[in-house]
């Protein structure tokens, strides 16, 4: 016997959502509790280029990522919820590109010039990459990568 489901909703964007909401939460949570050890190579890094720009306080740092947690979270909710599946993948889609994009700017290059670790580089390369590559391949297969 086949699951029900709402027209117009599958069960794959709900799940999707849920597994980049998880990703997303992770990833933040890993980048406030690391920032404050990396902050000091970080800013004498950024220094040495940009002599000017001084990187925000921890507790700064930390309440963005929260804003950025749960404003991500409240789009993949709707996302989860809407019975528009084009639109749900739309959101879909540019979560999981952001997260790609998240890995290669600013993160695995951080990590090389801070010598080996940068705030978020774990949850990047580990859950943030093969989640975003899963989700962006879903979205093509299913018909929603236009």
């Amino acid at each position: 016997m086949q699951p029900m489901s709402r027209p117009g909703r599958s069960l794959e964007a709900p799940l999707a959502s849920a597994l980049l909401f998880a990703a997303l939460a992770l990833h933040n949570l890993e980048e406030a509790l690391t920032y404050a050890n990396a902050r000091g190579a970080a800013q004498r890094l950024i220094g040495q280029i940009l002599p000017d720009l001084r990187l925000p306080p921890p507790a700064l740092a930390q309440g963005a990522l929260l804003g950025l947690t749960l404003v991500g979270g409240a789009l993949l909710l709707w996302a989860a919820r809407t019975r528009n599946r084009d639109a749900a993948w739309f959101v879909l889609r540019i979560t999981a590109a952001v997260l790609l994009a998240n890995v290669l700017a600013p993160h695995v290059p951080a990590a090389i010039a801070l010598g080996g670790y940068a705030p978020g580089l774990v949850t990047a390369v580990a859950i943030n990459l093969p989640l975003g590559l899963w989700i962006l391949a879903r979205a093509r297969s299913t018909g929603q990568m236009r």
